[in-house]
């Protein structure tokens, strides 16, 4: 591994774990949360429109699902090699 002596790591570090920490503790505004219990609440009278965007809704939260888990495994995985570094929340 090459390190550029120009960059700061630790700025670099910090900077990461900010981003995976703001991932790691994504959630769902209240008011999307709610359209989409109201469209699975009544999943079997949704028209067309209405049964696409759940589909949607429930692609969306599935993916952040799998993406808040991976920023909270390499969040665990920096504390392990950066035991000096303040990583929890």
């Amino acid at each position: 591994m090459v390190v550029n002596p120009n960059i700061d790591a630790r700025a670099a570090i910090a900077t990461s774990v900010e981003t995976l920490r703001r991932l790691a503790g994504y959630t769902l505004p209240a008011e999307l949360d709610r359209r989409m219990t109201e469209l699975a609440e009544r999943k079997e009278a949704l028209d067309t429109d209405e049964h696409a965007e759940l589909l949607a809704w429930v692609e969306f939260t599935e993916q952040r699902s799998i993406e808040k888990f991976g920023a909270c495994l390499a969040l665990q995985r920096l504390a392990e090699l950066f035991p000096e570094l303040s990583l929890s929340s």
